[in-house]
């Protein structure tokens, strides 16, 4: 394969491609649904979410039972010994406290002399148990449980993260879905412009063959066509534009984007019935509900797990043990027998602490700043929210309200457009005033596209921000 040829092949995995010919309009649920299953940022914030449940499995492991077993063979000395030794612990969520049984047996090589090991055992060894309890320090909480709680709550804050993904590419794949609806039909309402400029070059020939005009209008229409026509050439090409930023959303069932083809394009867009836009109404639920105020809340809870654990550091470490334990087996006939059958029950405490407890004291303090950090971020989002509601309200209305003054704009530009072509077909007007109202009744439509499409995206910008649900 040749260079150019492995270019080529390498593009063609990476570009967009264009649809094949569909009859049917596209719609925007259609390109919501795309973005739903396809969309490689939506993709990305599954696969953050997996690996916060898979980092909350491993914060959980440090609770799952350990098993451990040793043998040992003591030999070249006067005495001899041969043991082994297995234990089965399990850490808990009660005050931090760890559980365990054991099994051991200590046999020396000669069974009749005693070898004064202290973990010799009789013939059936020693079964144990025992519980180990902090009473201070890791009592309320330690490193395990603060680990799990903390990625408990960092898995929350990766599903809002995923939940606001959504609500926000809704958001972008709407507003590239309109833009390219305007974008096309300013194409089309610019063609049409054009095509009333040519139309007229026909009639103006016509009439300049029958003496009716002067070689001057054919001139003055040249330059209208000319004109028109290189805006055409820019209205198709922002369609283009818009068909190219539609495409990062529309996706075909192997994830590739598709770029939409014209012939897709809905021929009329109408607003429906008035929304509700009660704002006051909405609000304790939008600040209860919405996934980022529920992300940085889920991130404070992890942050306090954090204040929690280093304030508990600061205490001495403290702990108690109680253990049980009890041979098994036949006498042996020694000194063995006088010390070791029986129920033996030991208790213990420990003290450990640091002298000046600099490194607790510095995590501490640096818990709490990050915490009320996010406090400060929490109580932002909060108002943030409260006023993109506000203003996601305030947009629906005037972009609706700029949808009706528009509407009946191009009633009136179109019949001022309408009423000068028939006073120029008359001779009472000139080529100036009639390209001037065509002009402007074009621009009335297009302005009222515009409007439509921007009314389209405010509503869902409202639905996106005032719909979100509690978990």
């Amino acid at each position: 394969m040749t260079r150019l040829a492995r270019w080529a092949f390498l593009i063609g995995l990476v570009a967009p491609h264009v649809a094949q010919a569909d009859p049917s309009p596209l719609r925007l649920d259609e390109v919501m649904e795309s973005v739903t299953v396809h969309d490689p940022r939506i993709r990305k914030a599954v696969e953050d979410l997996r690996r916060a449940e898979g980092n909350t499995m491993e914060a959980r492991g440090a609770f799952d039972p350990r098993l451990k077993g040793d043998a040992a063979l003591t030999t070249g000395a006067y005495y001899d010994l041969r043991e082994a030794d297995a234990e089965l612990r399990q850490a808990t969520t009660l005050w931090g406290s760890e559980i365990y049984a054991g099994y051991r047996v200590g046999r020396g090589v000669n069974q009749r002399w005693p070898t004064y090991f202290d973990n010799q055992t009789l013939s059936g060894g020693e079964v144990r148990a025992g519980i180990e309890i902090p009473i201070w320090r890791n009592g309320l909480i330690d490193e395990a449980r603060a680990r799990r709680a903390r990625a408990l709550e960092l898995e929350d804050a990766a599903r809002s993260v995923l939940d606001s993904t959504a609500l926000d590419l809704e958001v972008a794949a709407a507003s590239a879905y309109w833009k390219w609806v305007s974008a096309g039909q300013t194409s089309e309402v610019t063609k049409a412009l054009l095509d009333l400029a040519e139309q007229r070059d026909s009639q103006l020939r016509r009439r300049l063959a029958a003496g009716s005009i002067a070689e001057f209008d054919i001139t003055d229409n040249e330059r209208i066509l000319l004109e028109r026509r290189a805006l055409l050439v820019t209205a198709q090409r922002g369609f283009e534009q818009a068909a190219f930023e539609l495409s990062l959303f529309l996706r075909d069932e192997q994830g590739r984007s598709i770029v939409p083809a014209p012939e897709r394009l809905p021929a009329a867009v109408s607003l429906g019935d008035d929304p509700d836009l009660s704002e006051d109404a909405v609000i304790d639920q939008v600040l209860a509900c919405h996934p980022e105020v529920e992300r940085v809340r889920a991130e404070l809870r992890a942050f306090d797990v954090d204040v929690r654990l280093t304030k508990n550091q600061l205490a001495p470490e403290l702990e108690a043990a109680f253990e049980y334990s009890r041979d098994l087996g036949q006498l042996t006939g020694t000194d063995l027998d006088f010390t070791l059958p029986g129920n033996v029950f030991e208790a213990g405490i420990q003290l450990s602490m640091p002298l000046l407890f600099r490194d607790e004291r510095g995590r501490a303090s640096a818990a709490r700043a990050k915490a009320a950090a996010q406090r400060a971020e929490v109580r932002f989002i909060e108002d943030q929210l409260r006023a993109r509601v506000r203003d996601a309200a305030s947009a629906v209305r005037a972009a609706r309200e700029r949808v009706r003054l528009n509407a009946e704009l191009v009633e009136t530009a179109a019949t001022l457009s309408e009423g000068e072509r028939r006073r120029f077909d008359v001779g009472s007007s000139n080529l100036i005033f009639v390209n001037l109202r065509e002009q402007q009744a074009a621009l009335a439509r297009v302005r009222l596209i515009e409007a439509l499409a921007v009314a389209e995206i405010e509503q869902v910008r409202w639905t996106t921000t005032t719909g979100a649900r509690c978990r």
